[in-house]
């Protein structure tokens, strides 16, 4: 009987590239991953850009081709959060969340007495002044989403602040916690699963996200590369497998499916 090859889902910021640079080999990894028949899904908590920009974004920086469809983000994800009587939301961050929350029928507001819900990502133009419409919406009543709680993210220049420093300030100033939209969260997992996903590999660089996440499923094992936000003393115990970088994990995936 041949056994069909599993799903491999694959973070992006610290495994795929930093910032503009490529991860050495991630290309190649790719390529390897779709010559062997494997369903590829790119999984992000990194909410500031639409499938579409995100694709773009993988064929610039790593020269590899993906459809739109094959991507989920954690803006996508926090669709399944918005209230259902929802009108009119605020959004703090970027064009993936916009995309997301208008593709849902929902209009955008900057006024926390007419916002229903506030929805939470990465914004480098984050101030006191969305603070206060932020958190004072959600004291009105509004429905308070965090796309993810990355604290930081990889780039070319080191560790940056990730969404998780801003919904952590609106968490303060509110007094109220968010739900959350980005992995390792159900809203994610079940994008995951409406791909058809059953048996995978899930292949990051962070513990509490991507290890996590793969932890959620028994048909799911994590990989966890050293590329990203993880360093060599943390504890990496909760990974089935820890590996240098995609290349090696893809070299494990290949090795394994040809046990199966």
């Amino acid at each position: 009987m041949t056994v069909a090859p599993s799903t491999v889902i694959v973070d992006m910021d610290g495994v795929l590239y930093r910032g503009t640079e490529a991860i050495p080999g991630a290309d190649e990894a790719l390529n390897r991953l779709e010559q062997a028949g494997h369903q590829v899904v790119f999984v992000t908590n990194n909410s500031t850009r639409t499938t579409k920009q995100v694709a773009a974004k993988l064929k610039e920086v790593v020269g590899y081709e993906a459809a739109p469809e094959q991507i989920v983000t954690s803006a996508t994800a926090a669709v399944a959060l918005l209230p259902e009587n929802a009108s009119r939301c605020m959004v703090v961050g970027g064009d993936g969340i916009r995309e997301a929350v208008l593709g849902a029928g929902i209009q955008m507001t900057e006024d926390p007495i007419q916002a229903s819900c506030v929805v939470v990502g990465l914004d480098r133009d984050f101030d006191y002044n969305t603070l206060d419409r932020a958190a004072s919406a959600i004291r009105g009543g509004a429905t308070f989403i965090a796309t993810n709680r990355d604290p930081t993210f990889p780039t070319s220049d080191g560790l940056k602040p990730g969404a998780g420093s801003i919904v952590a300030a609106i968490e303060v100033a509110s007094g109220v916690s968010p739900l959350g939209a980005g992995k390792p969260e159900k809203p994610t997992r079940d994008l995951i699963h409406a791909l058809g996903v059953s048996t995978a590999w899930v292949i990051g660089d962070r513990v509490d996200t991507d290890i996590a996440l793969a932890a959620h499923d028994p048909e799911w094992t994590s990989i966890l590369v050293m590329t990203g936000v993880t360093a060599e003393d943390d504890d990496t115990g909760d990974a089935d497998h820890v590996v240098p970088d995609v290349s090696a994990a893809v070299d494990l995936v290949l090795a394994r499916e040809d046990e199966r």
